[in-house]
């Protein structure tokens, strides 16, 4: 059997505390904790997580990987004022919806969220919001334009809302401040469907309209500036994570796509593809840790699938 010497051409050193910077693939022995340790990386990767109870399409979106919540949509048949909070493990029904609604955007966390806009049955769009507390959900602030396939960034009591469809692609972005939706700026691009991330003051648009776009919008509170441009042009993607440690994932252009992509505040670097393409999905979560479910492939899924960014760490290696 080959030894540390001969594959790597030298020996294991010995030290009293472990490397400030170690680099990627090195071993060293600890004399003063008596572990050898190892420098290691390991790759980005989605992982199967557990289903939604209900397939759903064009859901509202709010939480992080480990405390997520999806809402509203669209399932089989109908419009659903459906609920469900993911543990990072399994999906549990949670407090309905006071309406139906499918294509809102949400923002938040999975006990305190905001779902606003979107379509509701008869055919019109929507302007109402509502609030969750983690057990239900009361009626929030009205929109200034009621608008469907919009995104949305920020917290319950300071949200952001953007983009979207009237009766053609909208620009218009509004901002809440927990009881009243005002005016903000217009984006520089009109769009629907684009996904979002980020907060009220640090947003980022990605992509959207029907055929898919490859711009980028970023929001300082005031007025939106271009980003870098996403690798692949797309719509109806998820997004997570803030302006300058971004993802998104899913969507559509001329097909189906299961593309993952990290923004840096400056540019986007193609990851890992999620298991399962699919669009109009919803997202949570940060650059390091989000998660996707839901959405459509030929059919509504509940499919939930969590990403974990390249991550390098000083691993203790033991004897099997």
């Amino acid at each position: 059997m080959s030894t540390y010497y001969q594959i790597f051409g030298g020996k294991v050193n010995v030290v009293a505390s472990d490397p400030s910077n170690p680099i990627n693939g090195q071993v060293w022995y600890n004399s003063t904790s008596k572990v050898m340790k190892v420098r290691e990386t390991t790759p980005s990767a989605w992982a199967t997580g557990g289903n939604l109870t209900t397939a759903r399409r064009n859901l509202g979106n709010a939480g992080t990987q480990t405390a997520g919540l999806g809402f509203g949509g669209y399932s089989t048949v109908v419009v659903t004022t459906g609920t469900e909070e993911y543990d990072g493990t399994s999906w549990t029904a949670g407090g309905n919806l006071g309406t139906a609604k499918k294509d809102l955007a949400g923002c938040g966390t999975q006990t305190v969220a905001l779902g606003f806009g979107g379509y509701v049955t008869p055919a019109a769009n929507s302007a109402t919001s509502e609030e969750y507390n983690g057990t239900a959900w009361t009626g929030g602030g009205t929109m200034s334009t009621a608008r469907r396939l919009l995104a949305g960034a920020g917290t319950q009591t300071v949200a952001l809302g953007f983009g979207g469809f009237t009766t053609t692609s909208s620009n218009a972005t509004e901002e809440y401040d927990g009881t009243t939706w005002t005016g903000g700026g217009n984006m520089g691009t009109a769009r629907y469907a684009p996904a979002g991330a980020g907060t009220q003051t640090s947003a980022l648009a990605m992509g959207g309209n029907s055929g898919g776009t490859t711009n980028t919008e970023e929001y300082d509170g005031t007025s939106w500036t271009t980003g870098g441009s996403m690798n692949i042009a797309k719509r109806s993607a998820a997004g997570a994570g803030t302006q300058t440690a971004g993802l998104v994932f899913g969507g559509q252009n001329t097909d189906k796509t299961a593309s993952t992509e990290e923004y840096d505040g400056t540019s986007w670097t193609n990851s890992t593809n999620l298991s399962t393409a699919r669009a109009s999905l919803g997202g949570a979560g940060t650059q390091a840790a989000g998660l996707a479910f839901g959405g459509i492939t030929t059919v509504n899924v509940t499919n939930t699938e969590e990403y974990t960014r390249t991550t390098t760490v000083t691993r203790t290696i033991t004897a099997t």
